[in-house]
Parts: structure tokens; C-alpha cells; sequence
């Protein structure tokens, strides 16, 4: 994970356009390199801030040529497939890349065979454009603000007065194109066709930027464009007369069906190459070390005890050096209406029931399950002083309380077996895009039961409902997550939300991936449920959904998701720094 940040002036003047409380934010991004290119040329400023994963050798950003300038933020994953040259970093690969190119034709076909997370600027010395991106899956953060002063293009802002309603998240719509002769029109090249949820991120994009969009050519990525074959599976969840069975019985019914044990053995074998890549591709010492041996954690996971992590934490297993620990991030908070200091929230005692699975399963591997737990008064002066600018531009009680647990979790401060403990990890593991990709929310259990139909009627709700939260999901929660967790100079990465296993997953038919014929904990992400139950994790396979805003305590019931926050509008202490409680946190 890097920090990127580009800023193009609109006038003569001296324009500081990298203030200090944003220049440290950057820097806990990319804690292992940073260095700073000013171009008077085009009056412009470019910032890249390094955490260290790929490559023998560090490669320092922004990296340029007489003719060219780029900064990388990401992992290209399939990087051994395009290049013969080993131990070269992503970012330099790249570069070379697209230094060769001389058309915006050949800049796509270089995307076209990306494969990985990722977000960019490129800019041409010579025709004074400036490309930018975040990938067609929009995994990694990059804001963007025009001013009358600036044109600015980052991974992570600071809510103030001055930038108040001019930054916006940039949409993974394509990539864009500007000409630093007219910062109020962009060219956009579509990952792939256009449908309505992407004119309404355009048009969002336009009128808060104001920057008129001109469609070109789409780039239609290999891994997207490719004819897919997946779509032979005819099982249906529903077809199976089961509802009298214990859920143990009928898992083991519905794991006699050869057709559903050979999609489970396609599924297995995508998502063990994206935990594999997403595990492995990091240096060999932990963020602490710097010489061989290191045997500390490289990777941690966010561990709520559900099936998404610790599926994620069993697959680990197997590409991890066995020398290795790994660490188990688990985060508890103060109950918001209550003075006591009870750590013991229902995500604290699920994680501890799977992580006895895990034990039994892996019984050479060290584990280190960490509780971070985090007092009410911690947490808004936190919040206050740095977690609100993380969120930032997003402002919901959604997002305060996401954004928050991601934020302590991702610290790695807690007790391990009641001592203090702090991760060394530099990769951090997230379940996202699980609950989006299975149907694991209870919108989607009420898309299906409240549909008045017939059954395709209600499956065609269902559809729609998942679609809807798949297009979604780089908005609500991919961005924001990714700024919060990469604060502490570590890497988000989330082994759902890889190309081959989305696609897989977004070929079966919502029949295929959840059945609301059973009750939660069974039905909700049957498909991914019963994965996990054949690989032998028997109690997270039956354990609930819970969000971990509820699951972890920080959220009121009471409170409505959608609400604007108060704390990340307003200052949490008064004048003589007495904490200040709003009301729907009391």
C-alpha cells in the first residue's frame, strides 16, 4: 500500500497544496520511502509515499522520465505472467510499460492484462495529460477535488472548510484522461459497457467536480471480457426437499450432489490462489525487522469468528511459512450507554469458538489472537483527532462506526493471552465482498421473502438486490476501508474481491449462492457456508451474520445507518476539552 498525491495549480501564484496534517496521513501510508517531485513546468506537485512489498529492491515514487511521470498504488498479482524479469517491482514494470506506449490505445491494452488492486496517475510531460484510475474493481481509495485554485488527485484528504463539498471519491468508472489546459473537461474510457448505475456515478462526479465527462472506447479488461465458461452449473438450493433436516444434515445431504461438490472444488481452487498471492507477495521480514531471520507475523487478519475470516484464516494456513505466526485481529468497544468495561461482546466469544476450529485444524501453527479493546473516550478522541479525516468524504453513522472498528482493529494494539502485544503484520486480510458476492445481508433474505410471486419472481428480486450491492460496494465500503486500515502503514487486501473469484461467484445464479428457505446461519451464503463445513470448520459454518458495527458494540440499534454522522462534522470536545456526547451516542 503507497500514498499517491497530484497537484496541479490553476494560477501563478505560490499555492501550498500539501499541508502538513496531509503530508503526515500520506506518510502512514508509505512509511518505508517517500519523495517529492515538483514540476514548474506545469505548476505541479507529485508525492509518493512507499510501503515496501514487491521487487528485490525498494522502488522510490514518483518514478520519472524526461517525458513522463508515474505513481502506483497497488499489487499487480499476475505480474510473472507478463514479464520474463524477476525481482522487478510492479510499479517500475509498469512505468517501463507505459513509457512505451505513444497512443491511448496501447495505454489500454497495457490495463486490459492488468490483474490485482490498484489505483494510479500517469502523466505525459510533452501533451500535458494526466491519466488516473482505480481498478475496474475500485479495491483501493483515490479522491479527487477541483478548485478554483487546484486540481487535486490523492488517496486520502483532510475535511476542512477550504475542501468542504469539492471532494469526492473517484468512481472506478474508467480511466480518465484531463489535459492540464482545461481542468473542467475529461476524457473517460469505461472498464466496460455502460449501464445506469454508471451514469449516476458520472453524473455525481460531474456535478460535484464540475468536470464535463466525454466517453471514449471501452477498455474491457481481459479477465472481464473473456467468454465465460463457468456458467454450466444447473443445481438448485431450492430443488432440494430438506427443510425437516437438521442443518448438519443437511449439509451433508446436499454435499452428496456431485455437481454442487465440483463447483465447491472450482471455487476452492480460485480462492486459494487469491489468498495465496494476496499472503505470499510481501517481503520476507515483518514491518519491525529488517535482516532474515524473521519468524513474527508478515500477516494478520481481521477475525470477528465469522465464516468469511475464518475461511480466510484456514486457507492462510496453507501458504503462510510454517515458521510464521499469524495474527488473529479481533476488536471489542465499550458499550455506548454504559460505564462498564465488558470486553466480552458477541464477536469477542464467536472469534474464540473458531479459533478453537482453527487450533484443531492447524494444530502446528501459532496463532496469535489479539484483543483490541477500545474505551468510549479513546474512541471519539481518536476519531476526532484523525478517523474523521479517513472517512472522509463519507460522512454517515454507517461509515463513523465501519470506519472506527476497521480503524482500531487495523492498529494491531491489544493484549495477547492478557499481555500487551502489537502486530508486526504489513498485509491485513479482510472477508469484504463475501456478503455481497453469497447474499449474506438480511436485505437480501427480505428481497426474496417479501417479493409477492412466484418463485423466479422472487429470485428475480433477489437478483436485483445483489446486483445492487455489488455495484455498490467500491462507494460504500472498498474506498473507505482502504483508508482507514492503510493509516496503519499496512496493506488491506481482501481475497473475495479478486477478478476470477468474482467472476465465478457472479456466474451462479442466486439459487446458487444462498437459499432463504432456512433459517440465518444456514441458507444466508449457503455456497460459501457449505465450503467452509467441507473443509472442516464446523462452528463458524452455523454461526450468524453480524455486522461488526453490532457484533463488536460500537453501534447503537437505535441509531439509523443512513443518518449523518455528528462526530465527523463536528468537535467531539468543548473549549476546555470536556468531552462532548452527542445524542445519539448516549
Amino acid at each position: 500500500m503507497c500514498g499517491i498525491f497530484c497537484c496541479f495549480s490553476k494560477s501563478s501564484e505560490p499555492h501550498s497544496c500539501l499541508e502538513n496534517d496531509l503530508l503526515r496521513s500520506l506518510q502512514k501510508r508509505g512509511p518505508d520511502a517517500q519523495s517529492v517531485l515538483n514540476l514548474n513546468t506545469a505548476s505541479a506537485t507529485f508525492a509518493g509515499f512507499v510501503l515496501w512489498h514487491q521487487g528485490v529492491y525498494l522502488c522510490k515514487q514518483p518514478m520519472e522520465s524526461s517525458e513522463y511521470v508515474l505513481l502506483f498504488n497497488g499489487d499487480i498479482f499476475n505480474l510473472e505472467a507478463l514479464t520474463d524479469a524477476s525481482g522487478i517491482s510492479d510499479t517500475e514494470w509498469l512505468f517501463h510499460k507505459l513509457s512505451k506506449c505513444s497512443t491511448d490505445g496501447e495505454i489500454l491494452n497495457c490495463f486490459r492484462l492488468i490483474e490485482g488492486p490498484y489505483c494510479l496517475i500517469f502523466y505525459d510531460k510533452l501533451e500535458g495529460n494526466i491519466y488516473f484510475a482505480r481498478d475496474s474493481l475500485g479495491r483501493n481509495s483515490l479522491l479527487i477535488e477541483n478548485t478554483k485554485d487546484h486540481l487535486r488527485i490523492l488517496s486520502t484528504s483532510r475535511s476542512n472548510d477550504e475542501n468542504k463539498n469539492t471532494t469526492v471519491e473517484l468512481p472506478p468508472l474508467g480511466i480518465f484522461k484531463i489535459n492540464i489546459k482545461n481542468f473542467d473537461k475529461s476524457t473517460v474510457f469505461p472498464w466496460h459497457h455502460i449501464d445506469d448505475y454508471w451514469k449516476s456515478q458520472a453524473n455525481i462526479l460531474e456535478s460535484v467536480c464540475g468536470i464535463k465527462l466525454f466517453v471514449e472506447q471501452a477498455v474491457e479488461p481481459y479477465w472481464f471480457s473473456q467468454q465465460s465458461s463457468l456458467e454450466k452449473y444447473t443445481f438448485n438450493f431450492y430443488s432440494f426437499d430438506a427443510q425437516e433436516l437438521s442443518a448438519v444434515q443437511l449439509y451433508d445431504h446436499l454435499l452428496k450432489d456431485k455437481e454442487i461438490l465440483e463447483a465447491l472444488r472450482e471455487f476452492s481452487s480460485l480462492l486459494e490462489n487469491s489468498v495465496k498471492q494476496r499472503v505470499q507477495l510481501t517481503t520476507k521480514v515483518c514491518a519491525k525487522c529488517s535482516i532474515l531471520p524473521c519468524n513474527h507475523s508478515k500477516v494478520a487478519i481481521l477475525f470477528s469468528g465469522g465464516i468469511d475470516c475464518t475461511i480466510l484464516a484456514l486457507l492462510a494456513d496453507k501458504f503462510v511459512d510454517k515458521a510464521d505466526s499469524i495474527d488473529l485481529i479481533n476488536v471489542s468497544f465499550q458499550q455506548a450507554n454504559s460505564e462498564l468495561e465488558n470486553w466480552n461482546v458477541p464477536d469477542r466469544e464467536s472469534a474464540r469458538q473458531s479459533l478453537a476450529d482453527l487450533k484443531a485444524l492447524c494444530p502446528n501453527r501459532t496463532w496469535n489472537f489479539i484483543e483490541v479493546n477500545v474505551t468510549r473516550k479513546t474512541l471519539y478522541t481518536n476519531l476526532k483527532e484523525n478517523i474523521k479525516h479517513l472517512i472522509y468524504p463519507l460522512n454517515t453513522v454507517l461509515d463513523e462506526s465501519i470506519g472506527c472498528a476497521f480503524w482500531f482493529a487495523s492498529q494491531g494494539y491489544g493484549l495477547l493471552d492478557g499481555s500487551p502485544f502489537e502486530s508486526n503484520a504489513k498485509v491485513v486480510i479482510v472477508g469484504s465482498g463475501a456478503d455481497e458476492l453469497f447474499g449474506g445481508y438480511i436485505r437480501h433474505k427480505n428481497a426474496y421473502k417479501r417479493c409477492n410471486g412466484t418463485h423466479e419472481d422472487k429470485e428475480k428480486c433477489l437478483y436485483e438486490e445483489l446486483e445492487m450491492d455489488w455495484q455498490r460496494i467500491p462507494t460504500r465500503n472498498l474506498a473507505r476501508d482502504d483508508r482507514v486500515i492503510a493509516d496503519s502503514g499496512r496493506t488491506p487486501r481482501s481475497p473475495f474481491v479478486e477478478e476470477n473469484v468474482v467472476k465465478f461467484a457472479r456466474s451462479l445464479k442466486p439459487r446458487q449462492r444462498c437459499c432463504f428457505l432456512y433459517d440465518d446461519g444456514v441458507g444466508d451464503k449457503l455456497f460459501l457456508r457449505l465450503y467452509g463445513y467441507k473443509a472442516g470448520l464446523t462452528t463458524p459454518t452455523f454461526l450468524k451474520k453480524r455486522a461488526i458495527q453490532f457484533g463488536s458494540k460500537i453501534a447503537n440499534k437505535k441509531e439509523n445507518a443512513k443518518d449523518r454522522s455528528l462526530y465527523l462534522n463536528i468537535k467531539p470536545f468543548d473549549k476546555n476539552n470536556h468531552m462532548v456526547w452527542p445524542s445519539h451516542h448516549v
